[in-house]
């Protein structure tokens, strides 16, 4: 199939384009506010950094600025305000085709009889979130669309940074942080807390094999990994905090792209001149576009998929600043082993037809209104939705198939998330909010049960509950060198009214020429998925009763301690390294002797359905991080990070064990070049190496699994032992033509360069009577197109 889509493709690849005029240029434009207040700065100076004459602009009444005439290619921008610290923006790329337009946010100086000079150049990858002071940091959609192996992809992309491991699948993009289940990441969008934004996603499941997310939609945006502030809640792993960009005020744009991610069209523009903008994009799959047009793939296993993003913003009106923006998506797929030869079949250890499909949605209105120079409230309004229906026949050796199991399954959510900022002065800030969600969910499942010589319903419930969630946070800057915040969160869960106070405190200090040291603490707690609360137990065979076992568990929580060190080595060179420990209590457990957790949630595609749980578990996450990175200058970059961690829980059992996520090392290596050709035109090339400890797996007896005819899993070993390390290395070549009114560029990726077999995981198989290795993706080209115009 590869093969065939890559000749498909090949036309894509080739360098149409001829050497351009040196004479293009384009216009750099924006905004500059302050960072706490959200207040414009009227006065402050913009200067392009490096050009042969530095030159630049000043901002208006309004805070904004214009450069026009910038030569192509990337830029730094220095920004000063008087009273503000300076801010330097690096890696701007300016197209022929695209205008760049550009928030910029400055801090208020703190001054001092003793002020010592701190340069806002010290950390370019510092996050937006000023309240993060440990494990955080910020991306830009120019590092996913470079990073090789990235597909363009932001999960993809962070599993790049240290403390972050794939979900142990190349078709996924699950992100395990620091050793804990991917269903301990909260993914935050536009201040809203939103489902999964995967195609293909599952309960159980905080990953899928291609993003919703439209990287050419997103503006700069934090990820987090451990000890996060007080606005975020119901979450023990990690924060992915989005934010959509606006689209261009004043000339209409477009984009078009095919690639991994599929056949893509984007437009952006003006509703009114000058303010108001509209952005909207649509994606289609690439395979299943061919497939239309009559190029067959083979038989079964097309994936159909379809999203779409947009965001309308409309600032300044009477009323204030709002916004109203939504992502969605669909997916299905049938894969049939019904259609395999014969001899294909055999090798099935179980032999069977899925039917599966998926949808995701999130639509938002977010409105900002300033209520002086220096307080502000926000409100964000969602309404988000995710559900999935899945049916599995199996097949004998006659190939007859046999309904074996069903399901349907949907879960929506309102919530209204609103908060109140006040900046006293320079040295203090003061947030607090409240998040209200009303939570529904929807689940029916029918399974055969061979012991009962009938079907069975595991899950059944149609029920809505509420999650109350409330925070205040402080801020205070003693000085340059010295930051400190403190702040709470609340949660409340209606549905067996279990709650739990979080506080949250970090502490930064930076030394000159020392780099600084940062200290983070946080206690996270994280409601069950709601599924889990409604697994049935059946008490009364004869009469068909059943026990909701689960309904009256409590949060899970967690102590997050962190401590960093930070330190420039030159001006584009920055190292970091992290320590820290994590403490996990009441984490659900079965009430008989078990070696299951919910820790392990998430290491599986479905969801888990375990019922008599209790909140008798524990768990300790703990490690060391290394982060070595060169800003992208002098035509080149490079990121190297390693890893090392221990991720232990202890059961029903009482014994310590490996999670199903401790890989124990994670060591990723990524460089990148680009080359002029002329004024206008750019190669570039990137490369990456990842060498990762492999999953963890439950050894299968094998002589067991013989004689019964099924697999037998040795539950007492769980964990023990991982699967051959895993290695991986990515190739991306790009070529990009800048014309006059249009920007091009080809390129072609190539995962897993080496065609290493890495082995994803071991099954019986009762045809045949032996345990098989199934394997990672091998060698995969993957090329793409995109236009600017």
């Amino acid at each position: 199939m590869t093969k065939h889509l890559l000749v498909s493709l090949l036309v894509l690849l080739s360098p149409l384009a001829r050497a351009q005029s040196p004479e293009l240029t384009q216009t750099v434009r924006g905004l500059v506010l302050d960072k706490d207040s959200r207040q414009p700065l009227p006065g402050a100076t913009i200067v392009l950094l490096n050009e042969v004459k530095n030159y630049g602009a000043s901002t208006n009444e309004k805070g904004e600025f214009r450069i026009n005439k910038v030569a192509l290619g990337r830029k730094s921008i220095k920004v000063s305000y008087m009273g503000y610290e300076d801010r330097y923006l690096n890696d701007i790329i300016v197209n022929s085709a695209k205008e760049v337009v550009l928030t910029i946010e400055l801090t208020e100086k703190i001054m001092s009889t003793r002020e010592v000079l701190i340069t806002a150049k010290s950390n370019k990858s510092a996050p937006n979130n000023e309240l993060v002071l440990v494990s955080g940091r910020s991306f830009t959609i120019d590092q996913a669309n470079r990073y090789a192996g990235s597909l363009m992809d932001p999960s993809r992309m962070a599993a790049n940074f240290a403390g972050v491991a794939g979900g142990g699948n190349d078709q996924r993009n699950d992100i395990v942080i620091r050793g804990n289940s991917p269903l301990g990441l909260l993914w935050r969008l536009e201040g809203a807390d939103i489902p999964n934004p995967n195609h293909f996603s599952n309960q159980g499941a905080n990953g899928g094999p291609v993003s919703i997310l439209n990287n050419n939609t997103l503006a700069n945006s934090d990820f987090l990994t451990g000890a996060f502030p007080a606005e975020y809640g119901n979450a023990n792993a990690g924060v992915f905090d989005l934010k959509l960009r606006n689209g261009n005020n004043e000339k209409r744009e477009f984009i078009g792209q095919i690639g991994f991610n599929g056949l893509e069209l984007l437009a952006e523009g003006p509703i009114k001149k000058g303010q108001s903008s509209y952005l909207a994009s649509y994606r289609y799959s690439t395979l299943s576009f061919f497939d239309a047009l009559g190029i067959k793939f083979g038989d079964s296993g097309i994936p159909f998929y379809q999203d779409a993003t947009f965001k309308v913003n409309l600032p300044n009106t009477k009323l204030g600043n709002f916004s109203l923006w939504g992502i969605g998506g669909t997916s299905s797929t049938k894969l049939q082993d019904s259609k395999l030869s014969e001899e294909d079949r055999k090798k099935e250890a179980v032999p069977q037809d899925v039917d599966f499909s998926s949808k995701m949605g999130v639509l938002g209105l977010s409105h900002v209104a300033m209520l002086n120079k220096h307080a502000f409230i926000k409100s964000v309004l969602s309404v988000s939705g995710e559900s999935n229906r899945v049916r599995v026949d199996s097949l004998n050796p006659s190939n007859q198939s046999f309904y074996l199991f069903n399901s349907t399954t949907s879960f929506t959510k309102t919530m209204l998330h609103t908060y109140f900022n006040q900046k006293w002065n320079a040295r203090n800030t003061f947030k607090i909010g409240l998040i209200g969600s009303r939570i529904g969910g929807f689940t029916k499942d029918s399974v055969w049960a061979t012991a009962l010589n009938r079907y069975r319903s595991m899950i059944d419930f149609d029920e809505h509950t509420y999650l109350g969630q409330a925070y205040l946070n402080w801020n205070y800057r003693y000085s340059t060198q010295l930051s400190f915040n403190a702040g709470l969160h609340y949660n409340h869960y209606f549905l067996n009214n279990t709650h739990s106070l979080d506080p949250r405190a970090g502490f930064r200090y930076s030394m000159k020429n020392w780099g600084s040291l940062s200290l983070g603490y946080g206690h996270h707690s994280q409601v069950q998925p709601m599924i889990t609360y409604f697994e049935k137990t059946l008490v009364d065979t004869l009469n068909n009763g059943y026990l909701l076992s689960n309904k009256a568990l409590e949060m899970s929580k967690a102590h997050h301690f962190v401590l960093a060190y930070e330190t420039n080595l030159g001006q584009d060179v920055r190292f970091k390294t992290e320590v820290y420990f994590q403490d996990l209590y009441n984490i659900p457990v079965t009430q008989n002797s078990s070696t299951i957790s919910v820790l392990n949630y998430g290491a599986q595609f479905g969801a888990p359905n375990f019922d008599s749980l209790v909140n008798s578990g524990k768990g300790r996450n703990y490690g060391i991080e290394f982060t070595l990175e060169k800003y992208f200058s002098k035509g080149y970059y490079y990121l190297a990070t390693l890893s090392l961690y221990e991720s232990k829980y202890r059961g029903s059992d009482l014994v310590w064990r490996n999670t199903a996520f401790n890989g124990n090392f994670v060591f990723n290596v990524l460089y990148g070049k680009e080359w002029k050709l002329g004024a206008a035109n750019v190669l570039s090339i990137s490369g990456k190496l990842t060498w990762a400890g492999s999953r963890r797996y439950i050894p299968i007896d094998e002589a067991k699994s013989a004689q019964l005819g099924y697999e037998v899993a040795v539950e007492e070993r769980s964990y023990e032992n991982r699967l051959k390390d895993y290695f991986r290395t990515d190739l991306r070549v790009a070529y990009k033509s800048n014309s006059k009114r249009m920007t091009q560029e080809w390129g072609l990726e190539i995962q897993n360069l080496t065609n290493r077999k890495n082995i994803f995981t071991q099954q019986f198989n009762p045809q045949t009577g032996n345990i098989q290795d199934l394997y990672q993706i091998g060698l995969f080209p993957v090329p793409f197109y995109r236009i600017y115009f």
